[in-house]
């Protein structure tokens, strides 16, 4: 019950704009040992399974209950729902770097850091945050759905690496939301068979990075957390009283984040 309570957080952080549901991972001490299982599914399926399952259960009803609501907030008041955003982002920053410092600091961990730091201010030139929601029903079409669910496959075991940008970056983002708060299959289905696939081999890599490059890998993650955040707060500022509860919602955000995962690691 309390891994599956951790899922629905992570389908949260999913959605969000700028946030990665994997760095959530990180914070609740479950990254690594999803990416064990996963990577060793078939070894000893009973067990992996039986640890996989409640978190995955709750990443899936995280992301469709919150999605419709993440959807209007972005519509109705998007500066103020993108400075919170921010604000959640950065409470999990500490959470990260003491994880990435568990088994000790090397200054040349500083090179995999910079070095992410700038490809993922570099993903944010392309980044449209688009709301475009056509879908097309078409058999063409299914190969762009089935991108998604390789994109939210990344983005889910690559912390740090916003699904948001890249679906934006290939104009899906709009898509993806609309079809998850209006459960259409024709966009799902593919979209779950990718993200499937994408997960089980990508997983195998992150497995072996972890044991062999553990600060590099971590602290890789960092920057490219640390990169969404331009993206966040990529808009025209208004000094008028809505941006100072803003600013102050965000400061809340900041304080609950930080406090609440010390509690629920």
């Amino acid at each position: 019950m309390i891994n599956f309570i951790k899922g629905i957080f992570v389908g949260i952080f999913n959605i969000i704009p700028g946030l990665s549901g994997s760095a959530l991972l990180i914070i609740l001490n479950l990254y690594e040992k999803c990416i064990e299982a996963i990577s060793n599914i078939f070894k000893k399926p009973k067990e992996n399974l039986l640890f996989l399952i409640p978190i995955g259960l709750g990443i899936i009803i995280g992301t469709f209950i919150f999605s419709k609501i993440i959807l209007f907030l972005i519509n109705k008041y998007p500066t103020s729902t993108f400075i919170v955003f921010t604000g959640f982002l950065i409470g999990t920053l500490p959470h990260l770097f003491k994880e990435a410092t568990k088994q000790g600091f090397k200054d040349s961990y500083l090179i995999p850091f910079i070095i992410a730091i700038s490809l993922g201010i570099a993903l944010l030139l392309f980044d449209t945050k688009d709301i475009t929601y056509q879908i097309d029903y078409n058999l063409i079409s299914l190969s762009k759905y089935f991108l998604i669910g390789v994109i939210l496959s990344i983005s889910t075991i690559i912390p740090g690496i916003s699904s948001t940008i890249l679906l934006s970056l290939f104009n899906l983002y709009g898509i993806y939301i609309y079809s998850l708060s209006s459960l259409n299959m024709f966009v799902l289905i593919p979209t779950a068979i990718g993200l499937i696939l994408t997960t089980f081999l990508i997983s195998k890599i992150i497995n072996k990075l972890l044991k062999k490059y553990y600060g590099y890998t971590y602290f890789s993650i960092i920057g490219f957390t640390i990169s969404t955040i331009p993206s966040l707060l990529n808009f025209q500022i208004n000094l008028n009283m809505n941006f100072v509860i803003s600013i102050i919602l965000g400061i809340i955000a900041f304080i609950i984040t930080n406090k609440t995962f010390k509690v629920i690691k």
